[in-house]
């Protein structure tokens, strides 16, 4: 493999004109060859890149340095890390340095989606793959592998196996430097585990094995044994586990990342635990536990809270509640603030148990002491009275228990039942979200030809404002029984308010003026409805009033009783123009048309004074 030490030299070599290509070589050959993994660098070396930073202009070079740093930080400081690759991202953009803006996206993807920001992930690495594409197909293979390394981490194992197999059957994937064709190999054998196609992933990781300790690679001989481990643990040959996890521990020691290291202790804490040896177990389960609170790996602190939290459960309740709030803090940054809730009263409900067993244990204690002391006092001769009578508190005392061991046992029953519910509403909007992305990566796919430095301003106001309607689209969603439900009212006004206030300005006096009788929307009908307002009203700001002080902008949402339909009637007092035969075709109408039709919707429009359109869908 290349050394890490050939960073700085490179960076060196950048500063005398003369080298200038050779270095850029350099560096895009090894951020190929690693697939925008952590970079290790000396302190000094570290120190010299940002001094960069302070001396070096707008140019290729402030690039480079960049990309070094956020590689660099992304296992210490990770948020630093995104800061540095999106600066890159920004000024090879700028320079027109494809080379140096596709480098800096694989740093940006990678850092990205291991700390759990899998949606800024799968467009760095969507984007870098369609320009690769175009214009350097051999670092396809690594964008193919970032967006199997989103899938992994969505625990979406089909579609990860699926882009996997696009960089296993890729004719460059024999010509990648320093056998960078290892990784795809290894993480194929990780989807066949996942997939409990046990024979296939052998086969992959055996192949590692034998492999890379040929050619020296410790870090993929790591990985092929913690496969290898994974999947003894699962067949349940447990001494054969032991003996693979604790290779591949020893190989990442070697190759000195601790990151992995950290990944690989869940892994064998997971068999100590199932061959009930809690002490091993509790070992390596905090060491996973501290590396994922320290490399900002959610995906893994989640992991080890939640093994934690079942080796504690009968033996430490309190420390249970302690890892079970880490587990479900974690996984709320991973998905949802809405699981704070559920969170909290999985938390109650659990220590309320553990009051009341206390309060019943500490009841029939003090039962007990003091009909033994009345005994005591009152004769020996009555010992036999008290005796039958203790006998008889024992009972109704075992008789307590057992009724509130039924009544946990149902409370249990509810919890899991409504933590599957919850699961399901999640995967769903999991599902909506990637479903409503791919409107914005069609929108942007569609002006990527119209792109020019003459409207560039207003193209990037019009997407932020659609990507803006889809995610207040989502805020508005009701999430208590279901993702399906918008509310309407909220959600227009919300939006109408955004767009216009994008565009306001000091020298106009527009208002806008809602009224929505229709309460709940689904939301395949709320998404469109809201892309069109934002299409309608941007127009307005944009175009009718070019003439004229003040405006003014009606939108009305109600249901037509005549056509049994719901109605949107949109009116603007401005120049005005004709909707259905309109000269100029720009994107915006081109967008509402199509948006009208997936509603299936009918148009009436009016020629007059201002502009009117009504939608009946």
């Amino acid at each position: 493999m290349v050394k890490v030490n050939l960073c700085f030299p490179v960076i060196q070599a950048i500063m005398l004109n003369s080298l200038l290509k050779i270095s850029i070589l350099f560096i895009t050959t090894y951020a190929t060859s690693v697939f925008a993994q952590p970079l290790s660098l000396p302190t000094k070396e570290v120190d010299r890149l940002k001094q960069n930073l302070t001396v070096f202009k707008e140019d290729t070079n402030r690039v480079i340095s960049l990309w070094c740093l956020a590689r660099y930080h992304t296992m210490t400081e990770p948020r630093q890390a995104v800061l540095y690759a999106t600066e890159a991202i920004t000024l090879a953009r700028k320079l027109k340095y494809t080379y140096g803006e596709l480098v800096s996206m694989q740093a940006l993807s990678f850092v990205s989606t291991i700390t759990g920001d899998w949606q800024n992930g799968m467009q760095a690495a969507y984007e870098g793959l369609k320009i690769s594409q175009t214009k350097y197909p051999k670092l396809e293979v690594v964008f193919y592998n970032l967006i199997a390394l989103v899938y992994e981490k969505q625990q979406d194992s089909k579609q990860r196996l699926e882009w996997l197999l696009k960089a296993y059957n890729h004719p460059e994937i024999d010509s990648l430097p320093n056998n960078g064709k290892w990784l795809i190999y290894h993480n194929i054998g990780e989807v066949y585990e996942n997939l409990n196609e046990y024979d296939s992933a052998m086969k992959y990781s055996k192949i590692i094995d034998i492999n890379c300790r040929k050619l020296n690679i410790p870090i993929e001989v790591s990985y092929a044994n913690a496969i290898m481990g994974r999947v003894e643990k699962k067949r349940k040959n447990y001494a054969e586990a032991l003996q693979y996890l604790k290779i591949a521990m020893s190989f990442s020691n070697k190759f000195g990342n601790p990151f992995l290291e950290s990944e690989q202790s869940v892994d064998l804490a997971g068999v100590f635990h199932e061959i009930n040896q809690p002490d091993s177990a509790i070992f390596y389960a905090e060491k996973a536990l501290n590396g994922g609170k320290k490399f900002k790996n959610l995906v893994l602190t989640a992991s080890a809270a939640k093994l934690l939290a079942e080796i504690y459960e009968h033996k430490n309740p309190s420390k249970a509640i302690s890892y079970l709030k880490i587990l479900n803090a974690t996984n709320d940054s991973l998905y949802t603030a809405t699981r704070i809730i559920q969170t909290q009263n999985i938390v109650n409900t659990i220590q309320q148990r553990e009051r009341d067993l206390k309060e019943a244990k500490k009841d029939y204690d003090n039962s007990i002491r003091q009909n033994a002391l009345i005994g005591f006092l009152i004769s020996l001769g009555l010992l036999t009275l008290i005796l039958i009578r203790n006998n008889r508190q024992k009972q109704k005392g075992v008789a307590i228990l057992k009724d509130k061991n039924r009544e946990i046992s149902l409370q249990k029953d509810e919890i899991e039942k409504t933590m599957e519910q919850k699961q399901m509403l999640l995967s769903e909007l999991q599902h909506r979200v990637k479903n409503n992305l791919q409107y914005v990566i069609s929108i942007l796919e569609i002006q990527k030809e119209s792109v020019n430095y003459s409207n560039i301003d207003d193209l990037i106001k019009s997407n932020q404002n659609r990507i803006h309607s889809i995610a207040l689209l989502h805020k508005k969603l009701n999430l208590t029984d279901s993702v399906n439900d918008v509310d309407l009212k909220r959600y227009i006004t919300d939006l109408s308010e955004l767009v216009k206030d994008s565009y306001d300005n000091k020298f106009k006096n527009v208002n806008l003026f809602i009224t929505c009788e229709v309460e709940i929307l689904s939301i395949t009908k709320a998404l469109p409805l809201g892309l069109i307002i934002v299409e309608l009203v941007s127009n307005s700001m944009k175009h009718a009033f070019k003439n004229q002080q003040n405006g003014i902008i009606d939108i009305e949402i109600r249901y037509d009783t005549h056509s049994k339909k719901n109605c949107l009637q949109y009116i603007d007092n401005g120049e005005g123009f004709d909707f259905v035969n309109v000269e100029t075709k720009g994107l915006g109408v081109e967008i509402m048309k199509g948006l009208i039709d997936q509603l299936n919707g009918k148009i009436e429009t009016y020629l007059k004074k201002g502009f009117e359109l009504k939608i009946y869908f």
